[in-house]
């Protein structure tokens, strides 16, 4: 039997109606007309009074939204004039941290197919050295370091490279909060910067069981386009396989790559 009109029969179809628009918030759109005006006016930037023409906003509103945005650093004040601050450039760019491990990963992964030994790779975050990964060799030595950890910089290797281009007061700060010096007179504080400044001229620092019984270390520092060292990378392996000839060796390879994933970051060695 068909059922037709007549009895009521009606077949649900599924609405096809768009949900309404939302209504703008207009206090973003302001802010975004700012912001993009900003942007038009370049590096010099430009005083309120020619921002709020150029935007047709009151003085008052734009002058509360860049009050806003000032602390957040998407905006400097430089004299009487408004700019885009760093923040607002660096949205959609990769973190720091990001980058380096992106870069560091081919280089790390060709020095385990040379060597076969573990290799480390430790970020630079304030002013402490934080271990980020672990590409482990196939001469597997149980390490006690974990990804996230701190790393103590006055004695491994992946902190002595940083410290070497660190100014001495920064060095004898981090020094006394390891408890490895007491104070700048202390003769620790001073065999140290005597090893720094080897590490300085060879280009890579060696921790000799220092960290871990049975474990030495090879590191070389990574430099951003400043020429700051902003990370790490070491060679680790068991003391019994890892003579000082061949420390040697492998502390030019870690050189070398990390001289590559530098390059990547932007940076220029100066000429010799």
């Amino acid at each position: 039997m068909k059922y037709g009109p007549g009895f009521g029969y009606s077949r649900n179809v599924p609405s096809r109606a768009k949900p309404p628009r939302a209504r703008p918030v207009q206090v973003v759109v302001k802010t975004f007309e700012i912001l993009e005006a900003l942007d038009r006016f370049g590096e010099p930037g430009a005083p309120l009074g020619e921002l709020a023409e150029a935007v047709r906003l009151p003085k008052p509103t734009v002058y509360r939204i860049l009050r806003t945005l000032e602390p957040l650093a998407y905006v400097v004040v430089d004299g009487r004039r408004y700019r885009l601050g760093d923040r607002l450039r660096e949205l959609g760019q990769p973190s720091l941290a990001t980058a380096i491990t992106r870069l560091a990963r081919p280089a790390m992964a060709r020095l385990l197919a040379r060597f076969e030994h573990t290799v480390n790779l430790a970020i630079v975050e304030g002013d402490q050295l934080v271990y980020k990964c672990m590409l482990e060799g196939l001469r597997s030595v149980r390490m006690q370091s974990i990804p996230g950890s701190y790393i103590p910089m006055t004695r491994s290797a992946l902190g002595k490279c940083i410290l070497a281009y660190q100014p001495p007061e920064q060095i004898e700060r981090v020094a006394r909060r390891e408890q490895y010096a007491r104070d700048a007179a202390d003769p620790r504080l001073r065999k140290l910067m005597r090893e720094l400044a080897r590490v300085r001229q060879r280009g890579y620092a060696i921790d000799d069981q220092e960290v871990e019984a049975g474990l030495r270390c090879v590191g070389c520092a990574i430099f951003d386009k400043e020429g700051r060292p902003v990370a790490s990378i070491s060679v680790s392996g068991a003391s019994s396989l890892l003579s000082m000839p061949e420390m040697r060796r492998i502390g030019a390879a870690v050189r070398q790559a990390c001289q590559e994933v530098s390059a990547g970051l932007g940076h220029a060695p100066p000429e010799p």
